[in-house]
């Protein structure tokens, strides 16, 4: 037994080295593993699909809108922050006067699990102003015209929908009408 035990003493003396960085290899994968799992267990989980704004706000829709000249420009597929994941889509007319020229815009905030549609829902309340807001009804749950910013604003179920829809130049001279128009257009 004893010369068994002076034979696997001789064999790790001489592997030295091997067996240490053999034990260095396993710690640097097992650490890798550990971190990688930490990473994936942090990220919030997307139970439901964000909504894309030009999924809204259609090439035919914003030619409809806009005439058939529509052009797309800022884009945007959306983008994860914790719990909401947000999206952009915007088209102007062909019109070269940039002063003159009408723009059509759509933001969503999609909640993408329960804790992101809560955080919607007491954001969109909050944030809401005191002043100069009108109140919209027949679209989504809740919905409010901010008119220094020329916005509508849409809670519709997990997303928060903001439309602008006019003279880019000037968004606060926006009507609620003419955004209520697009909002028809893109959410039925």
């Amino acid at each position: 037994m004893k010369q068994h035990l002076k034979t696997a003493k001789n064999f790790i003396v001489k592997r030295n080295e091997l067996f240490i960085g053999l034990a260095i290899v396993g710690g640097l994968i097992l650490l890798t593993i550990i971190i990688a799992l930490l990473a994936y267990n942090s990220v919030p989980k997307v139970v439901y699909q964000p909504t894309k704004a030009c999924d809204l706000l259609t090439d035919s829709r914003a030619k409809e809108l806009l005439g058939s000249g529509a052009l797309r420009g800022n884009a945007t597929d959306p983008v994860q922050t914790e719990n909401i994941a947000t999206s952009k889509c915007a088209y102007s007319d062909s019109n070269p006067d940039v002063n003159s020229m009408m723009v059509a815009a759509v933001i969503v905030r999609s909640g993408v699990n329960d804790a992101g549609v809560a955080q919607n829902k007491t954001e969109f309340k909050n944030g809401k102003p005191t002043e100069h807001v009108e109140a919209v009804k027949n679209i989504g749950d809740d919905a409010y015209f901010n008119q220094e910013r020329g916005q509508l604003n849409i809670l519709n179920g997990r997303n928060w929908i903001i439309l602008s829809y006019g003279v880019g130049s000037t968004p606060e001279l926006n009507t609620v009408e003419k955004t209520v128009e697009l909002a028809h257009k893109i959410l039925h």
